[in-house]
């Protein structure tokens, strides 16, 4: 990974994790008490990681010597939480063409996007987190009719990174739709100065191939866990 785009990517991190901008900098831990949260967020990045959450969730991982080896199960038992998830995070740097469409109908409707989310099942709607409002560089796949069957989308974060997110109906799936929408997203993204990052479950291996073929190098992970109120198992 290019170190320039390494450092841009942590500092993005440590500003969207409420940390001071050098937090990443130096091999460590680095932890940030946030109460006003439910999820306990370990972020590892070579050889640095940073902890924030309720206290409650902190302190008990304070006792575990190597948390940057820490996955969403365990993660689970040491903090008493549920709801874990582990993400590989991905930088891209450079334009790669990795569409299979040829001329592709593009939509930047949002009404388009909440009609292909429609389409989906549920809990793949839930994982993307890939919804109109908010979202910038909306690219959205219409067929002939003119019917939404491939979408892709991203947040900035922290003004220094777009956090790239892609969804394709189930039945036009394997067919190189979902690289098409992720391509012309991470294009637009390194148009406006941004760094783009996908976020992909580590057990999710369709959507951390289309994150391969579009260019994105493995940056570090991120587990989410969460808590019950108050600390309460």
């Amino acid at each position: 990974m290019d170190p320039h785009i390494s450092s841009i990517a942590a500092l993005g991190w440590c500003r969207a994790l409420g940390l001071p901008d050098d937090a990443l900098t130096e091999p460590g831990r680095v932890t940030r008490i946030d109460d006003s949260v439910r999820d306990v967020r370990l972020l590892t990045v070579g050889r640095s990681t940073a902890i924030v959450g309720p206290a409650e969730a902190v302190s008990r991982l304070e006792g575990e010597p190597e948390p940057a080896e820490l996955d969403a199960p365990r993660l689970e038992t040491v903090v008493a939480g549920h709801a874990g998830r582990t993400e590989i995070l991905g930088l891209c740097t450079d334009w790669i063409d990795a569409t299979r469409v040829e001329n592709p109908l593009v939509s930047h409707d949002p009404a388009d996007l909440e009609e292909l989310l429609r389409r989906c099942p549920p809990d793949d709607v839930a994982e993307a987190e890939l919804a109109p409002a908010g979202s910038s560089g909306l690219f959205v796949l219409l067929d002939d009719d003119h019917r939404p069957f491939a979408g892709a989308a991203y947040r900035e974060v922290g003004s220094l990174l777009a956090d790239i997110r892609v969804m394709t109906a189930p039945e036009t799936r394997r067919r190189g739709m979902a690289s098409t929408a992720a391509t012309l997203a991470t294009h637009d993204a390194l148009d406006a100065g941004l760094v783009p990052l996908a976020r992909t479950r580590r057990d999710n291996r369709g959507a951390r191939t289309v994150a391969a073929v579009s260019g994105y190098e493995m940056w570090g992970t991120l587990v989410t866990v969460r808590v019950p109120p108050g600390g309460r198992p």
